[in-house]
């Protein structure tokens, strides 16, 4: 009996002995980036936000410029999740570029936002003739902004299956 529990004292330090430390940043370091991603969709003093209020208003150039905001977070985001270094972690890399995909994707998803204003745009001053055919242009965005959106998920899903694959190959 003693020796059971002794036994099993030892294999539960040895589990937790297996975690790294070093791993754990990392991942933090990860998810801080999820963190910054949410308040740059949906912060309520975010370019989202201001983007939308910008739109209801019909300011589209405000409503650009919001956009470009946002581009250029998810550009800071992206560049220092590139500087964080990976390579001393069992899938590391692998946790790293799927989070680097994920973020691209969600960056083009939001940055095709300019295609569809510029085409309100378009349509606000548009005659007759122009406008069916701005119309007809908004529809074929909307496909292809589905099309980002199923990109989204797919990375998404990549991520969180490297997000497991990380916690198991590190003990976490």
């Amino acid at each position: 009996m003693k020796a059971n529990v002794i036994f099993g004292a030892f294999f539960f330090l040895c589990l937790v002995s297996c975690r790294s430390p070093k791993a754990e940043v990392f991942k933090e370091a990860v998810v801080q980036k999820e963190r910054v991603a949410f308040g740059i969709i949906l912060d309520k003093n975010g370019p989202e936000t201001k983007k939308l209020e910008c739109l209801v208003k019909n300011d589209y150039k405000c409503a650009l410029q919001a956009v470009d905001q946002q581009a250029k977070e998810f550009d800071k985001l992206i560049t220092d999740l590139e500087g964080l270094k990976a390579d001393d972690f069992k899938e590391g890399q692998s946790l790293k570029d799927a989070a680097l995909n994920y973020y691209k994707a969600l960056k083009a998803l939001h940055f095709f936002d300019r295609k569809e204003i510029e085409q309100q745009i378009l349509i606000h001053e548009a005659n007759n003739h122009q406008l069916k055919m701005g119309q007809d242009s908004l529809i074929e965005l909307a496909r292809r902004k589905k099309y980002l959106y199923t990109k989204v998920y797919e990375q998404e899903s990549l991520l969180s299956t490297a997000f497991k694959k990380f916690d198991i190959a590190n003990g976490l």
